[in-house]
């Protein structure tokens, strides 16, 4: 058994007796096979969705959009949610996607499988931009692009406080919340006002092992486990 597995075995084996303990005290001793399977569901975590919350895909998540993603939410209410995947770099240039924008070098990121055919951004110029909507205190998605452009024109540096993305990831009401309850996600509650500096290689493995210890050894999960 491996280091990774041994301390999944000891989380999950002191998470069960924990529910167990909680279980005798509130209803006494175990006495259906439902009770006792429920104790055995171990999730990831129990924090809620909300704006502004990162969604960071569970290791073994076979989809080919969302494998080893963090996802910033930049919506979420009873219609559904919206959200950009911050660590999926594409080899696209800003310049070659944009009209009369040969001057400005940014890359761009995938958003995910939704409206691929349009090019989204997240910022922190605020209400520099008219139109800009906010996810958090700092951070704000959308907006006039011609005012954006007009801004990175004037001052190149501004580049590193806009992300572009292709795409968008979308779930219609209730699909997110069906797919952490099969624990295909770990949620963050607020996402840190400096993301876009994060190095996205190193994004989801960083965001997993700031959080608690259960967490962050998902992080050490490896990619090909047939592989070790």
């Amino acid at each position: 058994m491996s280091f990774l597995h041994k301390c999944y075995f000891v989380s999950y084996l002191k998470h069960f007796f924990v529910q167990l303990a909680v279980h005798k005290k509130k209803d006494g001793p175990l006495k259906q096979k439902k009770d006792f399977l429920r104790l055995l569901y171990m999730p990831l975590n129990t924090v809620k969705p909300k704006k502004g919350s990162l969604l960071i895909s569970e290791p073994t998540l076979k989809d080919s959009y969302f494998n080893r993603s963090v996802v910033l939410i930049v919506e979420h209410n009873n219609d559904g949610t919206v959200g950009f995947i911050l660590n999926k770099q594409i080899d696209i240039e800003l310049n070659g996607l944009v009209r009369d924008f040969d001057e400005i070098e940014s890359t761009v990121f995938f958003g995910g499988p939704v409206n691929k055919d349009n090019l989204f951004f997240i910022h922190s110029l605020g209400k520099e931009i008219e139109g800009a909507l906010p996810i958090s205190k700092k951070l704000f998605w959308g907006g006039d692009f011609s005012m954006l452009k007009d801004i990175l024109r004037k001052d190149k540096s501004n580049l590193s406080k806009v992300r572009f993305f292709i795409g968008y990831s979308g779930w219609d009401a209730g699909q997110l919340e069906m797919e952490l309850d099969e624990n295909s996600w770990v949620v963050k509650e607020n996402v840190e006002d400096n993301i876009l500096d994060i190095l996205p290689k190193n994004l989801w493995k960083d965001t997993l092992r700031s959080m608690g210890s259960n967490v962050a050894l998902l992080s050490f999960f490896p990619e090909n486990p047939q592989l070790n």
